[in-house]
């Protein structure tokens, strides 16, 4: 699929991502390009795919994917002119962060034009440090080498077709791609009016507002999606929760909130419906990730 495609480097710039070409020999092209190729069809093949919505966190025979994914007109530019894309090389005699490498293709049919591209994020490991002593086997003996080098893995994080990007895991994605238009999320003032609400009695609301991480936030967005602070009262919310093995305090007809942050996980956890009892072992358990089913 990738034959003969450049290694494009996406780098941290100073204000934003820069893409370097990656300069090598043609065997070495070659290889990646092979490599990349296994990747892909080791992340989808023979998986189902699951629509991404932000809750649900895939098995090893799913993969994620966002439909109508908004690629970068600097990366569809980098592949159809990748002669065009300046090499990775010293800047001020420093290199470039890099956050992750690509390769990819340009399909046109009909004057239209397709996308298919395979990424990988970049981890510091993949850095050969030049402060280690690297030895390499070169004619039955193992030799130092001193320069700089990055080395590039067998694996691919996410796939770009068919205007989709997919993957197996948003953590690893969202290293890659700003994904944060493509789920639900509290903003500021959502997670301000949560703390208000005349169904929720917060013991320190400062400090819930600190600890607001993204799952608070998201849990939150989803609470406030569910309407389950409006269609039910504190009482009732209660009683369900302690149906589940959760127990929650009620007072002056709120829900109270604990400056505790597990405290916090399981009741926003109850609230969004993944915090529950276990039908056989009748355990409380905490899911998370959760899908519905089509009946």
């Amino acid at each position: 699929m990738f034959e003969n495609c450049s290694i494009i480097i996406i780098a941290n710039g100073s204000h934003v991502d820069e893409l370097y070409r990656l300069e090598v020999d043609a065997d070495t092209q070659k290889e990646i390009c092979l490599s990349f190729d296994s990747a892909v069809d080791d992340l989808l093949s023979e998986k189902t795919k699951i629509s991404f919505d932000g809750s649900y966190k895939p098995h090893n025979d799913e993969f994620l994917a966002i439909e109508n994914f908004q690629l970068s007109d600097a990366i569809k530019d980098a592949i159809r002119d990748p002669l065009g894309v300046p090499a990775y090389q010293k800047e001020n005699g420093e290199f470039y962060d890099i956050k992750a490498i690509f390769v990819g293709k340009r399909i046109e049919t009909d004057d239209t034009e397709r996308f298919k591209v395979a990424f990988q994020r970049f981890r510091k490991e993949q850095y050969i440090s030049t402060s280690w002593v690297n030895l390499f086997f070169t004619n039955e003996t193992f030799r130092r080498e001193k320069d700089f080098g990055i080395s590039i893995s067998d694996s691919v994080d996410c796939y770009y077709t068919e205007g989709e990007l997919r993957f197996s895991s948003f953590y690893f994605a969202r290293q890659i791609f700003d994904l944060r238009d493509y789920y639900r999320s509290a903003t500021d003032q959502e997670v301000q009016a949560f703390t208000t609400s005349d169904k929720l009695s917060l013991e320190d609301t400062e400090a819930f507002k600190t600890v607001a991480n993204t799952w608070i936030r998201r849990k939150i967005a989803m609470i406030n999606d569910s309407d389950v602070l409006i269609n039910y009262k504190a009482l009732e919310i209660k009683n369900l929760a302690k149906d589940a093995g959760i127990t929650i305090v009620v007072e002056n007809e709120k829900v109270v909130i604990p400056n505790d942050k597990e405290q916090i996980k399981v009741i926003l956890g109850f609230l969004d419906e993944e915090a529950y009892k276990g039908p056989f072992s009748q355990n409380t358990f905490l899911a998370n990730s959760k899908r519905k089913i089509n009946r």
